[in-house]
């Protein structure tokens, strides 16, 4: 049996990795330059700099094996950050029990194998798909690809609905507004914010997450560091937002957090169409075809999250295996 998986971030990966431990040959296929979607890090700053996922948790027994396997291969690490809450104006601490783990030196370090590199094919956006005997896919520089039994779409509801022309039915069964947008900015400051803050929960204005970067394992600096995210709805509305804009509404509002000038040495910005899951929405689990071997799945299967990714990738897989 031979399966095309089209995306490469955690969903897809933990998906190819269990078909392959079942002996199955897999070929994922992604548009970015490397794998790991949303958990990936950016270079930047001399290093590498988490702006898409923040950390992850390990709930579901099967997960929290293999975050056991990661650590003690050395590419997850936990991390205890102070937290804190922004609420009614003011910081305020907020510790909880959750434990959280973030992969060591980067995010994207447990699902970045050199053994997957023949099996990779980066920088490739798919954007037609054929059946007849089998799958056959073209990506958009017209390259041709052949001979698969199965496929899957580990893609962002909008974009595996774009490519299911063929299955309208399934089409019709994907919510392609279930994610929203994420802007993220991170800035290295030439001095650093004098409160013990690590991460913190925003409740009131544009922002929703701020969480102090060279705080994590495996990525100190000489300067302090932040990451933070905005609001789906200020996303939205700032869509199209020019970076250095974005990054002086980061600014400002860190310096609203902490009630201190921000003194900006270095910044980054990235816009990430889809991020976050609308908890309004109910989570659709994996989808299949009736018509054809084809799975559908991704982090918003089952509502969102690292962990929830990797869980939907382990059930592509057993779906491949009865389509």
């Amino acid at each position: 049996m031979r399966v095309a998986i089209v995306g490469a971030g955690v969903a897809g990966l933990a998906c190819g990795e269990a078909l392959l431990a079942q002996g199955i040959e897999v070929q994922w296929f992604d548009k970015s330059r490397a794998s790991a979607g949303r958990a990936s890090a950016k270079r930047a700053f001399g290093g590498h700099i988490d702006l898409g996922a923040q950390y992850f948790t390990a709930r579901h027994p099967a997960f929290r094996q293999q975050v056991d396997d990661w650590q003690q291969q050395g590419l997850v690490e936990h991390w205890d950050p102070q937290l804190y809450c922004f609420v009614d104006g003011q910081l305020q601490a907020s510790p909880d029990d959750t434990r959280r783990y973030v992969g060591t030196p980067a995010m994207h370090s447990p699902w970045r194998s050199h053994t997957l590199a023949d099996k990779l094919l980066l920088s490739c956006r798919i954007e037609q798909l054929q059946y007849q005997h089998g799958w056959q896919l073209q990506s958009d520089d017209g390259r041709q690809f052949s001979g698969f039994d199965a496929l899957v779409l580990a893609l962002p509801p909008a974009q595996a609905a774009a490519l299911l022309s063929l299955d309208p039915v399934l089409q019709q069964q994907i919510p392609d507004d279930i994610l929203l947008p994420c802007q993220a900015v991170a800035l290295q400051l030439n001095q650093p914010m004098a409160h013990p803050a690590e991460g913190i929960f925003v409740k009131e204005g544009p922002l929703s997450w701020v969480a102090r970067q060279d705080s994590k394992p495996g990525r100190t600096s000489p300067k302090q560091q932040w990451v933070l995210h905005f609001t789906p709805e200020f996303s939205q509305q700032q869509r199209d937002a020019s970076s250095q804009f974005l990054i002086d509404c980061a600014a400002d509002a860190l310096s609203t957090l902490f009630q201190q000038p921000v003194q900006l040495g270095a910044s980054v910005h990235h816009r990430w169409l889809y991020a976050i899951v609308d908890a309004s929405k109910p989570a659709p689990g994996i989808l299949t075809s009736a018509r054809f071997p084809a799975v559908v799945a991704g982090d918003w299967s089952l509502g969102g999250r690292v962990e929830n990714a990797w869980l939907a990738g382990q059930q592509a897989a057993k779906a491949v295996l009865h389509v």
